[in-house]
């Protein structure tokens, strides 16, 4: 938190009226419950930059690059799941914003957007850093609002819009909101001759009812009748993909686990969602689904009924096209309110939680046989990739996401890059009972602002780990740069294979002539120079009792990176080998 002061409007309310505007926004935001402010450096910002750096029940940071900024902002958002706040001036500065605002649109991740602006005056007349930001980021802000210019009758005006906005970034599907505001000079907060106003006047208008980042969400309401049918199935599967739950992954995990006892059914649990690192003794969680559903016998004996999703599916090709083709009756859990479904199934929304659907269900006698069956699969197919995993001594990069579900330190949070990151996650990651959070921008599915997300999710924490391969790693390199910003111990775990590693697995790859320029695009940069640039320790991995050594050690305060070099060639065809003999171990149950 920043210095104290009896009222962050002592000052200010003897200064100009831009000043006690942007303390007035500010001080609001906190009582709503907003803890921390990235700000960007700019000259129409600073009546919001000041504001947040003088309040003392805020935390102000400032980060270079507003792309860099706003993916941080993402991050801290995604781990504390409360409203993280953005300031920017006016021009492109706001454009740099847009990745991180589709990204926190959709995957429902809050974030209060507050860009400055130059008075109408100044606009459509070719004035220097002037571009149109009214609905710059269109339908991807649950709200978007152009303030007023500074007046000083309108301070409760702008309150109202503050906690309206604070409401919409959480309720009722959590994300962006916009507020964009205008400024006339003067910018600084040089005192007036005479005071703007009073302090008792600044407190009076910054009263607020409750602080919205900690209401009570209101209870899901579901359709008994809906609820009965879909309860009514024997032979059922929950399919739960990537998922952030508000409520708390203990929370989350508990109550899906629950609703699976009900129901008599298994659960398909993804690496980004709290299950595999929640893993109870009740319930059947599957996770080697891969693997096993490739194997055509045991795909069909597993064919279900009914099929309730929670959040987004899981990113597995082999899950998505098995359930496209048995095309079950379907359940679509979301709370975004969003269509969660790209397979178009016969299915049937609910909008809510996993906690309140699980109060709508009632206790019911399930199938055994149907349980068993399940559990039969993944047994033997977890022990076939142990088994496997276990053996490999060469340096493949499948192993690097297996091995951290079981050395992480306990508790750690795992950011989890898009591409091959989190696609040897799904396949390898192992249950575990380590507490473990993993994170990962699956909204939109980018590489950008893989590290910014990374260090905004271990700010403020204890201990952070990034998996990520060399070129989304290198599209985000100048996150470092607000390396002194971020308060916490992260652990960044480069897989550098030359190029990007997933183009390996399409069509593409087999256009010699076009594939290495164009679509792998190896880089040229050493990486343990650009962390030297930084002030940044790096080490480089040769063998896997190395790495596991790395990865117990709980870091202290600040960012290493560990280099773990692959063959990206060599890779896929062994990835291909492994998977196709842990299918034809699946036959030993069929």
């Amino acid at each position: 938190m920043n210095s104290e002061s009896t009222s962050p409007f002592d000052a200010l309310a003897r200064s100009n009226l831009n000043s006690a505007w942007g303390a007035l926004a500010v001080d609001v935001l906190a009582r709503l419950g907003v803890q921390t402010i990235v700000t960007s450096p700019g000259s129409r910002s600073t009546p919001l930059t000041v504001a947040a750096v003088r309040n003392p029940k805020v935390e102000a940071l400032t980060i270079l690059d507003e792309r860099s900024a706003s993916f941080f902002a993402l991050g801290l958002a995604k781990s504390s799941r409360r409203p993280v706040g953005l300031v920017c001036t006016s021009g492109s500065a706001l454009a740099n914003y847009m990745p991180a605002v589709v990204e926190s649109s959709m995957s429902g991740v809050p974030l209060i957007l507050m860009t400055a602006d130059r008075p109408p005056e100044l606009q459509d007349c070719n004035s220097g850093q002037t571009i149109d930001q009214l609905k710059i980021y269109g339908d991807f802000t649950r709200f978007f609002h152009s303030l007023a210019l500074p007046e000083l009758t309108l301070m409760r005006y702008l309150r109202q819009t503050l906690v309206h906005a604070v409401f919409r970034s959480l309720q009722p599907a959590p994300g962006p909101v916009h507020l964009n505001f205008p400024f006339r000079d003067p910018l600084t907060p040089e005192p007036e001759q005479d005071a703007v106003c009073s302090t008792e006047y600044l407190e009076q208008a910054a009263t607020v009812v409750a602080r919205s980042c900690e209401a009570e969400r209101p209870p899901g309401s579901f359709d008994s009748v809906v609820v009965e049918r879909m309860a009514s199935h024997r032979r059922g599967l929950i399919v739960v993909g990537a998922e952030c739950p508000p409520e708390g992954d203990k929370a989350f995990s508990a109550a899906v686990i629950e609703l699976a006892q009900k129901l008599g059914w298994p659960i398909i649990a993804d690496a980004l969602n709290p299950l595999r690192n929640q893993l109870s003794s009740e319930g059947v969680l599957i996770t080697s689904y891969d693997a096993f559903l490739r194997q055509s016998r045991t795909a069909d004996r597993l064919e279900p009924s009914c099929v309730l999703q929670i959040g987004s599916l899981p990113t597995s090709k082999v899950l998505r096209a098995w359930l496209a083709r048995i095309d079950p009756v379907s359940f679509l859990l979301t709370r975004l309110g969003d269509n969660n479904d790209p397979l178009h199934r016969t299915a049937i929304p609910l909008y809510g939680g996993a906690q309140e659907l699980n109060r709508s269900v009632p206790d019911r006698e399930g199938d055994s046989t149907w349980l068993e069956v399940w559990e039969e699969a993944e047994q033997v197919t977890r022990k076939v990739i142990d088994g496997k995993l276990d053996e490999e001594t060469s340096l493949f990069e499948g192993k690097v996401a297996w091995l951290i579900s079981q050395h992480a330190p306990e508790g750690s949070k795992v950011f989890l890059a898009n591409s091959m990151s989190v696609r040897y996650a799904e396949y390898f990651w192992k249950p575990n009972r380590r507490s473990l959070e993993n994170f990962c921008n699956r909204g939109a599915n980018g590489i950008d602002g893989t590290l910014s997300t990374a260090m905004g999710v271990a700010h403020g924490g204890a201990s952070a780990i990034l998996l990520t391969g060399d070129l989304a790693f290198l599209h985000d390199s100048n996150a470092f740069l607000a390396r002194a910003q971020m308060r916490g111990s992260l652990t960044v775990v480069v897989i550098n294979n030359s190029g990007s590693g997933i183009f390996e697995h399409l069509p593409i790859a087999e256009c010699k002539e076009v594939f290495e320029t164009y679509f792998a695009t190896p880089q040229t940069v050493d990486i343990g120079k650009l962390c030297l640039a930084h002030g940044i320790p790096h080490r480089i991995v040769k063998s896997w009792p190395g790495f596991i050594e790395l990865i117990r050690a709980r870091l202290g305060a600040g960012i290493r990176v560990i280099e773990v070099p692959t063959d990206r060639k060599a890779d896929v065809a062994q990835l291909r080998t492994l998977l196709q003999r842990i299918a034809e171990g699946d036959g030993q149950h069929s």
